[in-house]
């Protein structure tokens, strides 16, 4: 039997969908900038469902307590892959016009090779087709450790080409190494937050609320060590490109936001170092809110400073809108896989 949504997530639905008609309205004026905001609201967006299907993957050949606690959440957030795959539409229909590599001369015979529209529309499509078959099987009575390794080596490989391709390549001459990895540890963290968030607030309390802390607080550990360790090579390496990445981050108000970010996900990591806290679901309630918030900030730090405030609203409007219809979705898609696991437990 299929779920039905409540008149209040078709509320909340209209109204996301109202709000992003509004942020992809301002491509009418502002066209890089209005997609480029889009572009980033839908990584925001599109990590919940890619991250909670790692979690289904590593949950499969990892069980244990925490299993038990995320495993429906993550199986619901998974249905969201169409939703983001839908969203990404303007943003490969806009590829030319939100891409400085579309419109200048290559700096390299690779970048000349790699970088075009259709190229990078085959490797979206390919991430999207990969994800959205990963879940399928994931989903199945037949799921094996088998595809869920599988799946554990595509998705690092195909998660950081996506990363670079989607928000690396909004600056022409800028490379790093650590880009992708930044990008897999930001959509890990999001999805667990939000599936965390969606833990806590739906039905009864966790079990084991301290093996979900101890989760978010190695999460973080990780992206501290990810996020501080490719901008402290940048920086001493202080080479034109890399320097120039910096100081857009740096001017223009953007440093307020980088200390944002830093603060909404270095203060948990340090209130979670004790126990007491961890064990605490209310407490793991505000600190996955906080976490989420500052990776929402993280994401325009690394794509929007280039494009300029119209950018940063449609972010916001985009923003408002796709987080609006998500949590419109997700009640509904955890309602959904739990009418769909209740007969297989009755014949089990």
């Amino acid at each position: 039997m299929l779920a039905r949504a409540t008149q209040q997530e078709r509320r909340l639905a209209l109204v996301g969908a109202v709000l992003a008609a509004l942020a992809l309205a301002m491509a009418l004026v502002w066209p890089k900038e209005a997609l480029t905001g889009w572009l980033c609201a839908v990584f925001a967006l599109f990590a919940i469902p890619a991250g909670a299907l790692l979690f289904q993957m590593i949950m499969r050949l990892i069980p244990g307590a925490w299993g038990e606690e995320l495993r429906l959440t993550c199986e619901a957030a998974a249905l969201l892959v169409p939703l983001g795959a839908i969203a990404f539409l303007p943003v490969l229909l806009g590829a030319g016009i939100i891409y400085p590599w579309a419109s200048r001369a290559p700096i390299s015979a690779f970048q000349g090779a790699w970088m075009g529209v259709v190229p990078f529309a085959i490797r979206t499509i390919l991430w999207f087709a990969f994800l959205f078959y990963a879940a399928k099987l994931m989903r199945g009575r037949r799921s094996t450790a088998t595809v869920a390794a599988a799946g554990l080596v595509l998705f690092p490989v195909l998660g950081s080409l996506v990363g670079i391709d989607w928000l690396m390549t909004l600056s022409h001459d800028f490379a790093s190494s650590g880009f992708g990895l930044q990008m897999l540890i930001l959509i890990a963290v999001i999805a667990f937050a939000a599936m965390l968030l969606l833990r806590l607030s739906i039905g009864r309390p966790p079990f084991r609320p301290s093996v979900l802390g101890g989760l978010l607080l190695t999460l973080l550990l990780l992206w501290a060590y990810l996020q501080f360790l490719p901008f402290f090579i940048l920086w001493s390496s202080n080479l034109p490109p890399g320097a120039r990445w910096i100081e857009a981050r740096a001017s223009l108000g953007w440093d307020a936001a980088e200390w944002t970010f830093g603060l909404l996900g270095g203060v948990p990591l340090l209130i979670l170092l004790f126990a007491r806290f961890r064990h605490d679901p209310r407490w793991l309630r505000w600190l996955a809110a906080s976490v989420l918030l500052g990776k929402l900030v993280e994401i325009a730090w690394f794509g929007l400073p280039e494009a300029g405030a119209p950018a940063v609203l449609a972010y916001l409007l985009a923003l408002a809108g796709l987080g609006a219809l998500a949590a419109a979705a997700l009640p509904l898609a955890l309602r959904h896989r739990v009418a769909a696991r209740l007969p297989r437990e009755a014949s089990a």
